[in-house]
């Protein structure tokens, strides 16, 4: 371990709003670990990157939690954080809670 440097991994729970493209995280250099889980819910989100102020046009999906389901299916653990600004919908048309973890 190298001396001088300490992360702080941080936990949020975030509310996508209805089909709609949702900042989950702003722009950061500095990050480095970023895991976003969907299991509070049947239906999958779609993941984007932007910038702060401009959504994605698309992006990925992780699989909603539903019967047999493995948390592998639910979640998405980052090989190399994203240091743009993150975004999230669900898809479909209600509000979807969804769990990220991250060092900002």
């Amino acid at each position: 371990m190298r001396e001088g440097f300490n992360a702080t991994l941080k936990h949020e729970q975030k509310t996508l709003s209805g089909g709609n493209w949702t900042k989950i995280l702003d722009q950061n250099v500095q990050r480095t670990y970023l895991m976003i889980q969907n299991d509070h819910d049947a239906h999958s989100i779609e993941v984007g990157f932007g910038t702060d102020t401009v959504a994605p046009t698309g992006g990925f999906h992780i699989e909603g939690a539903v019967s047999g389901h493995k948390i592998k299916d639910t979640q998405f653990e980052f090989g190399v954080a994203p240091i743009n600004a993150v975004w999230a919908k669900a898809d479909d048309l209600h509000d979807h809670l969804i769990d990220i973890v991250y060092d900002d």
